[in-house]
């Protein structure tokens, strides 16, 4: 009957048209297995990232769309995952039906990443985050692995520089990271801050223009091996070691210059091992002493082999 408006949906009990409720396609199972899978393949999938392919697994047929993803073990940021942070939201996901370890591959440009102090706390072990090179992949942020193995940073540049914001901050006993041709600067603190027994393993790195040191190591049972890698333009020690931690330098590219304080710096009964002859400039240049100890730290060359 024209009478029963309402029923209609046409207007309102005051004549304003009356808006009808708009149902999404994809709001029920029901609807989402009606669409033919053939539809999925050519037409859907393809334009979602990974955020969305994680929310929709209730299709019959997309399970096995979304299986195939988590083989190929790689997140992308941010063609299919739009920040760092999200992705390793997913990649706790990836890493519950993996079985071998995780590439978070991050694009040329800038991936800020927000958070207290501008750190995310990397939650999962057996994963690498890899950029497409220090001078093209650039982590506005800091990274926290507490108790996390084989967590692998190459390929990319550091720089945190909210307050108080270290570049990593690698702590707990379990810990061990890999990081390859990376650049950690100009943090609002320490470069890299290692302790509490972790265990840290650089190669071709560089830690440079660090509001305070550039590394800090302290406590017992933690360890870092550095080869090749530079520490220079800090504002106060390039390497600073103490706590009974323990450094080995290695390579003949390793270069600690220009700190304004000293270059490296052995504390309570920390030992720096430099495998490097003596005549090799390792420490130089810098406002204070290129090797200055205290209280029982040590810094020496052991084991000297121009090809280490």
């Amino acid at each position: 009957m024209s009478t029963k408006r309402a029923a209609t949906g046409a207007t309102g009990s005051t004549g304003a048209p009356k808006r009808r409720k708009t149902i999404p396609i994809f709001s029920t199972t029901r609807c989402i297995n009606r669409v033919p899978e053939f539809v999925w393949q050519k037409e859907i999938i393809s334009y979602l990232d990974l955020m969305q392919f994680s929310k929709m697994r209730c299709h019959s047929s997309f399970n096995k769309y979304w299986h195939e993803e988590i083989a190929k073990n790689i997140i992308r940021v941010p063609q299919g995952c739009p920040t760092v942070e999200k992705a390793m939201r997913i990649a706790m996901i990836f890493l519950n039906n993996a079985r071998s370890p995780l590439k978070i591959v991050l694009d040329k440009g800038n991936h800020k990443i927000v958070g207290q102090y501008g750190r995310m706390e990397v939650s999962c072990s057996h994963i690498t985050f890899v950029g497409k090179g220090k001078d093209q992949t650039t982590i506005r942020g800091g990274f926290k692995v507490e108790n996390q193995q084989n967590v692998k940073f190459e390929e990319l540049t550091i720089t945190n520089q909210s307050r108080n914001g270290w570049g990593l901050s690698l702590v707990g006993s379990v810990t061990n990271v890999d990081m390859l041709k990376c650049v950690v600067k100009e943090c609002q603190w320490t470069g890299m801050l290692v302790s509490g027994g972790a265990t840290i393993t650089a190669t071709q790195c560089e830690i440079m223009e660090n509001m305070y040191s550039g590394m800090w190591c302290f406590g017992a049972n933690t360890k870092a091996r550095l080869t090749d890698c530079q520490m220079h333009h800090n504002g106060n020690n390039g390497l600073y070691a103490g706590g009974h931690a323990v450094v080995d330098l290695h390579g003949t590219k390793t270069d600690i210059h220009s700190n304004k304080c000293h270059g490296i710096r052995a504390n309570s009964h920390a030992k720096v091992n430099i495998h490097l002859p003596s005549q090799h400039n390792t420490s130089h240049d810098n406002v204070g002493e290129d090797r200055h100890q205290h209280n029982g730290g040590s810094i020496a060359n052991i084991n000297a082999d121009t090809h280490t």
